[in-house]
């Protein structure tokens, strides 16, 4: 997979006008127990993982968004000062998403029950969408989640978090996942958007490669970076790059020991790997 910003532009000549989204109650399954969970999804998406949301750049990019949730939600972008106007029980708003620079940010629902809920997705700003690997990482009290779905306000002095995820899967599913397991040949170019709807900060640690920071939405000095363990923020937004310059099977995972365990048992949680075929 080969980029260049050629092709980028090519890719983004025509943009569909309107993206359909719908916000979803369902369950999501911890280990067995089935928990309450929000989920902004494209309209006709079966209920899985939040969607990825592709705008071009520099243009406001008309969207509509269902509730079907049973309480009003607005949405809001990190790190841009946007939030959407409010959408009703079985309503639906029309809205434009705002104009941004190339990037990654971060979306989700306003407020604490979208929030803990896990309503939250990945915006991806002036690249294509096809070839490009995604990393929404999440970390939750599967405890709480219950009351918090019942209006429930927990108390923050107390978050404990037992399950940390990649795009909605914790290891060993997030090896099924073909946007968060990185599969290239050696000699490609992988563009991989990171971003943190979590409760606390996340370290990510890749073992066989340095990548370099081309973007993020919190921190614009750091562009150009180029590390093996890359810090990604509450609510921050990156675009890595990855070069594949070596073959092998490598791990890719969060710094935080409990981070990478699924309810205290290791391993688990935030880890996926870079596999390069010769």
């Amino acid at each position: 997979m080969k980029w260049s910003s050629f092709w980028v532009l090519l890719a983004w000549a025509s943009v569909a006008e309107a993206q359909a989204l719908r916000i979803a109650p369902g369950t999501w399954d911890a280990q067995g127990t089935p928990c309450p969970v929000l989920r902004v999804l494209e309209l006709e998406a079966p209920f899985g993982p939040n969607a990825v949301v592709d705008v071009p750049e520099n243009s406001a990019a008309a969207a509509s968004l269902l509730n079907e949730d049973s309480v009003a939600h607005a949405l809001v972008v990190d790190d841009v000062d946007w939030t959407s106007a409010s959408v009703g029980p079985g309503e639906t708003l029309d809205f434009q998403w705002p104009a941004l620079a190339s990037g990654t940010y971060r979306y989700h629902l306003e407020g604490l029950r979208g929030e803990r809920l896990g309503a939250s997705g990945i915006l991806r700003v002036g690249y294509a969408a096809e070839g490009a690997f995604r990393w929404h990482l999440s970390d939750l009290q599967s405890n709480t989640l219950d009351s918090i779905a019942g209006g429930g306000v927990p108390d923050p002095a107390l978050y404990t978090p037992d399950f940390f995820t990649i795009n909605e899967a914790h290891y060993p599913n997030t090896l099924e996942d073909p946007t968060a397991l990185v599969a290239v040949n050696v000699g490609d170019t992988a563009l991989i958007s990171v971003v943190n709807a979590g409760q606390m900060d996340h370290v990510l640690h890749f073992h066989g490669f340095h990548v370099t920071l081309l973007q993020s939405s919190r921190s614009p000095e750091r562009a150009g970076w180029s590390k093996d363990s890359v810090p990604v923020r509450r609510g921050e937004g990156l675009t890595l790059q990855l070069i594949a310059h070596q073959a092998g099977t490598y791990p890719v995972h969060d710094h935080n020991l409990i981070a990478v365990t699924n309810a205290g048992f290791y391993p688990g949680g935030m880890l996926t790997q870079i596999i390069v075929s010769p």
